[in-house]
């Protein structure tokens, strides 16, 4: 714990420097007064020059800035929309190739089921043939037919 001050003795309070705390009721304003008044004018004036300027540096790097940033997510979204376009264009490719296959798909099949009417109409025939050619065969090796 830091140790108490000791407290100052009624001597070493008064030896201090004395100050004149009279009042002037005479008092006269000497002409450093108004010139004091012009410099502060003058200062306020410079002071609010330097604000504008600065309040204009503030707006300009702003504005520049506001606008790298409107730039920048132009650019994001053109980015944004030529990608898409991409996708989109691939997509369409995909499925015309898509629509491709399956018509080639349908017209092997429609060919394919041309060709089995067509493979089965012969093997129709051959078996019309040769069941005629079978029963011919049987009338001229047995004449006499057997009866129901």
């Amino acid at each position: 714990m830091a140790p108490h001050r000791k407290a100052p003795s009624p001597t070493e309070s008064d030896s201090g420097s004395e100050v004149d705390l009279s009042i002037d009721l005479q008092y006269k304003p000497s002409s450093s007064i108004p010139q004091a008044m012009e410099n502060i004018d003058k200062w306020k004036s410079k002071r609010s020059e330097i604000q504008k300027g600065i309040e204009k540096d503030y707006v300009d790097k702003l504005t520049v800035l506001k606008n790298k940033i409107k730039a920048y997510y132009q650019n994001e979204a053109q980015k944004t929309s030529d990608h898409s376009q991409q996708r989109v264009e691939r997509l369409i490719a995909a499925l015309e190739k898509r629509i491709a296959c399956e018509e080639k798909i349908s017209k092997r099949i429609d060919s394919l089921r041309d060709d089995c009417a067509h493979i089965a109409m012969l093997v129709d025939a051959i078996y019309t043939g040769r069941k005629e050619a079978a029963t011919q065969s049987a009338k001229t090796c047995n004449p006499n037919p057997p009866k129901d």
